[in-house]
């Protein structure tokens, strides 16, 4: 039995929605690989860690962002200090 336009058109919305939720998520994914990296360099190399804490306070403006990065912003900080 042929598919009719409406099922067609289904077929590849459903088809678009998982090929963009396979975007998203190999994106996200390497958001995750490259943070782990800058936040590992930052804790070994100071301008590094100075860039990302000068970065984080001038860029990130939500208050729950900022929220969820003040702990690690602050051991940064104090890593810098000793």
């Amino acid at each position: 039995m042929a598919l009719t336009i409406d099922q067609k058109i289904a077929q590849k919305e459903a088809e678009l929605a998982r090929l963009r939720n396979k975007s998203r998520a190999l994106e996200n994914g390497q958001k995750i690989i490259l943070g782990g990296m800058v936040l590992a360099e930052a804790k070994r190399n100071p301008k590094i860690r100075q860039w990302l804490v000068d970065t984080a306070k001038a860029t990130v403006k939500r208050g729950v962002d900022l929220k969820r990065l003040a702990p690690l912003l602050d051991e940064l900080a104090a890593l810098g200090e000793s």
